[in-house]
């Protein structure tokens, strides 16, 4: 068996392209930083491609008016300032004297060298497209040498490579293209060995070279064009663009803030949002990469830790069809209307003709299937050449009436939605024109290949903001997962709390009849979370149940995470969910989780009365939250259980009425407790029986305090308009001074010791026929709620056990109070009750 040959070195060494933009080499430190990544120690070999420091090009071209103007005195003071900048960099970037005076000789020579082209335009105030592309690259020139020369005064092993001999092009000055397969050849042949020798090559981007060998500018995007060339053609492992952003964005966020950077996109992904208004990329730099497997990273060069996005040929995420959209602004809409134009071929080839021979760009293209009409957008300033080459173009038509005109609207914008998986997702533009439609912003145009690949529709653009917004928003693009499909059939929840509610809750969701199915996708309890987006199984969700059953911490458990319940809310709220909502069964304090479920846009459901009893400026800060996001807030269960008395009040209030006055029994603990031991049992046997059937909070003081029907008190007190907070509600606590401190085990030892005075306390209310009633009053002005001895022909006498009831006075029923009644406590019904609100947020 022969020996294996070694591969050569060209081909086993993997390279990468470092293209460094004029915002990456805004001054010395920039450019040091520049260095710093080129010399970064990496098993790959570097070619550096450089832009012109930060404002050069634009100085340069200011260099090129004033010559052309042949104002001498101004190109001599344009020239002194460029040279004086760039001598000040390289000051700052090279500490060998040895070096750094090479380099100042060399910018001394090329900035004279620069005067006098100037000084020869002026003299004829002539400047040839040919002399101005002459004149321009010199900023990506005198750039690279200066990166050349900081990396040889660090030691390395450094050349600069002129692009003319590179990249060979067409031709074309002000906007050449290069001709690839020649440029292979010469940058295989001529950077290779260089990067054999581990020598670093740095080449000036935005330069090539004509075929007679002058040096010629690519146009725009011109030295990411160079970047992506010299990487198709050493087929190097990646290429990275170092700009001054993150990334590509899901949109412009200056349009919307809260718009992310998209991780990976297809190369033609990138190419129509480059089209389409993106700015960090132009879509010439991505034809070079049509058939090669090269990816392309666009990277902040403020952190280059962070990943950016990765440009390349993989197909990702095909769950989630949409990748981004963009906005075009100023437009116009020219529309060519006519009869004439009914089956008459050519017709669109000369429209399109006409505006080619005008020198005017097309953006967008719609015509019906009639032909009676065809519409294109322009940018806006040319919309009048548009109409004048088009009427010299069917002038006979038009004389003809066969063409009724050229209508030209202008103020417009374009916004296209852009996903290479959007051509096998049905509903993609059903979703974006009703997100449109809600947002009350009027589609003028349509255009959509057969492709899918870009959906792009004509607007007003005075409405270009609101557009992008609720498109982005239909659509999650700032959530982690979307732009996917909307599943049609689901309703997210996440479930703040474990305990029997929790527990309860998930033991009913499974029976749920209906076509929307509410599915778990996240538990939390007060030591952290689970979360799984595409839905906890009921083989997990039965595991962490028992789990909880028997004390266990959900951050202890498998696929569990550490954390605050605003902390898990957050993190959770930050991925695509299908109409997520919060819901909240706990006894704690959990504002800052429902504020964080708000901005994440969840609904929120509530059992848990802490929230809604809050100090007044933070509840109505809360609902002031809910409006500004659209978030629904539902709460029945926050006074009596599954009971229909939020919904009665909401009834009434609708139809006219006016509640004077709410008064009632909401706690099934206390009216258990209470109807137990009016039937002669001890208070202590009586508590404990409560506890033992889950009527009672974990420590029952919370219940006999008298504090939970406060806080329901103050919610139908809020509800009529009372002003107040809790340090204004007037409580009966039914725990004695000297128990309320007691640790607990303490405290239900000595449960006994308060038998006699509870058996005298009912003896006296029966001695004058009354029953013993734990009962809330609320009224605009006041709320109190302690221990009430009623007769026996009111209605609240006649409850029993865990029941409640809630009365209320109104105008319309004054004499003959609406009075309800119903189960009040367990675990169960208030699930149900929970259950129920959940459902109410479900599409029929």
């Amino acid at each position: 068996m022969p020996p294996l040959r070694p591969r050569s070195a060209s081909r086993s060494v993997a390279i990468d392209v470092f293209k460094f933009g004029g915002a990456s080499l805004a001054d010395a430190a920039a450019v040091r930083h520049a260095i710093e990544l080129i010399l970064d120690p990496r098993p790959s070999r570097v070619v550096t491609v450089v832009s012109a420091l930060a404002g050069v090009t634009d100085a340069l071209l200011a260099v090129a008016e004033s010559a052309r103007a042949g104002d001498v005195d101004a190109v001599d003071e344009q020239v002194t300032r460029l040279h004086r900048r760039h001598a000040q960099v390289a000051a700052g970037i090279i500490g060998n004297a040895r070096v750094r005076a090479r380099l100042l000789r060399e910018l001394d020579e090329a900035f004279e060298e620069l005067r006098t082209l100037g000084h020869g335009v002026a003299s004829l105030r002539e400047l040839t497209p040919r002399t101005k592309d002459f004149l321009l690259v010199r900023g990506e020139q005198l750039s690279a040498r200066l990166v050349v020369a900081g990396l040889l005064a660090r030691s390395a092993k450094a050349e600069y490579v002129e692009a003319a001999t590179l990249i060979r092009t067409d031709g074309v000055f002000g906007g050449a293209f290069p001709d690839l397969a020649a440029t292979d050849r010469e940058v295989r042949a001529q950077l290779r060995p260089l990067l054999k020798k581990r020598v670093l090559p740095v080449i000036p981007g935005f330069v090539g070279g004509t075929p007679d060998g002058a040096l010629v500018t690519l146009g725009r995007g011109g030295s990411d064009l160079t970047a992506t060339v010299l990487g198709r053609s050493l087929r190097a492992q990646r290429i990275t663009l170092w700009k001054d952003v993150p990334g590509l964005m899901t949109t412009d966020p200056r349009l919307v803030p809260t718009a992310r950077i998209v991780p990976q996109l297809n190369v033609r992904e990138a190419a129509e949002l480059a089209y389409y208004g993106a700015k960090v990329l132009h879509p010439r730099a991505l034809i070079p990469l049509a058939r090669v497997r090269v990816p392309v990273f666009v990277r902040p060069f403020a952190d280059p830790t962070a990943p950016g996005t990765e440009i390349s040929v993989r197909h990702t995420l095909t769950r989630y069809p949409v990748k981004a959209l963009s906005i075009v602004r100023s437009q116009a809409l020219v529309t060519v209307t006519g009869n004439g134009m009914l089956g008459v071929p050519g017709i669109a080839a000369r429209t399109f003709s006409a505006l080619q021979q005008a020198g005017i760009s097309v953006t967008l293209i719609s015509q019906a299937s009639s032909e009676h009409s065809i519409c294109l957008c322009v940018p806006a300033e040319r919309g009048a050449d548009a109409r004048a080459a088009l009427e010299t173009a069917f002038a006979l038509e038009l004389s003809r009436r066969e063409l009724e005109g050229m209508d030209v609207q202008r103020g417009m914008a374009t916004l296209a939605v852009v996903g290479l998986g959007m051509a096998g997702s049905p509903g993609i533009a059903s979703r974006m024109f009703t997100s449109l439609s809600k947002a009350g912003v009027n589609i003028v145009a349509i255009a959509q290949g057969s492709s899918e690949l870009n959906i792009s529709v004509v607007i007003a653009e005075p409405d270009a903001e609101v557009a992008a917004r609720a498109v982005h928003d239909e659509f999650q693009l700032d959530k982690i997962g979307g732009g996917g499909l909307r599943e049609d059939d689901r309703l997210d929840v996440v479930l703040l709390g474990v305990g029997l509610i929790g527990r309860e809750l998930l033991r009913m969701l499974p029976r749920v009849r209906r076509r929307v199915k509410p599915t778990i996708v996240g538990l939390v309890d007060r030591s952290g979370f689970v979360f799984e987006p595409d839905g906890l199984t009921a083989r997990q969700l039965a595991a962490y149940a028992k789990a909880k059953e028997s004390g266990g911490a959900l951050a202890a458990m498998r696929g569990g995470h550490k954390g605050t319940a605003a902390e898990a809310v957050a993190y959770i709220g930050a991925h695509a969910l299908a109409r997520p909502v919060l819901v909240d069964v706990t006894a704690h304090e959990t504002l800052p989780a429902i504020r964080a479920a708000i901005v994440a846009n969840m609904d929120i459901v509530m059992a848990n009365k802490r929230p809604l009893s809050a100090p007044r400026v933070e509840v109505e800060s809360l609902r002031a939250l809910a409006a500004t996001h659209g978030s629904r807030l539902l709460h029945e269960t926050t006074v009596g259980a599954g009971l229909p008395v939020m919904d009665s009040y909401a009834k009434l209030v609708e139809t006219g009425d006016k509640v004077l006055r709410i008064e009632g029994c909401t706690s099934g603990t206390l009216g258990f407790l209470l109807t137990e031991i009016g039937k002669g049992r001890p208070f202590s046997e009586s508590l404990r029986d409560a506890m033992s059937r889950g009527f009672t909070e974990p420590d029952p003081r919370d219940d006999l305090s008298g504090m939970d029907v406060a806080r329901k008190a103050l919610i139908l007190a809020r509800l009529m308009g009372f002003g107040g907070d809790m340090k204004d509600v007037t409580v009966e606590s039914l725990v004695p001074a000297a128990y309320r401190r007691m640790p607990l085990p303490t405290f239900l030892m000595s449960l006994s010791q308060q038998d006699a005075a509870w058996a005298d306390r009912f003896a006296a209310a029966t001695k004058q026929g009354r029953v013993l009633r734990y009962v809330l009053n609320a009224s605009p002005k006041k709320v109190e709620v302690g221990l009430r001895a009623v007769p026996l022909t009111h209605p609240l006498a006649g409850l029993r056990g865990t029941d409640n009831q809630i009365v209320f006075t109104t105008r319309r029923y004054r004499e003959h109070p609406l009075v309800i009644t119903g189960p009040g406590a367990g675990p169960a019904v208030t699930a149900a009750g929970v259950l129920n609100d959940i459902l109410q947020l479900t599409p029929s």
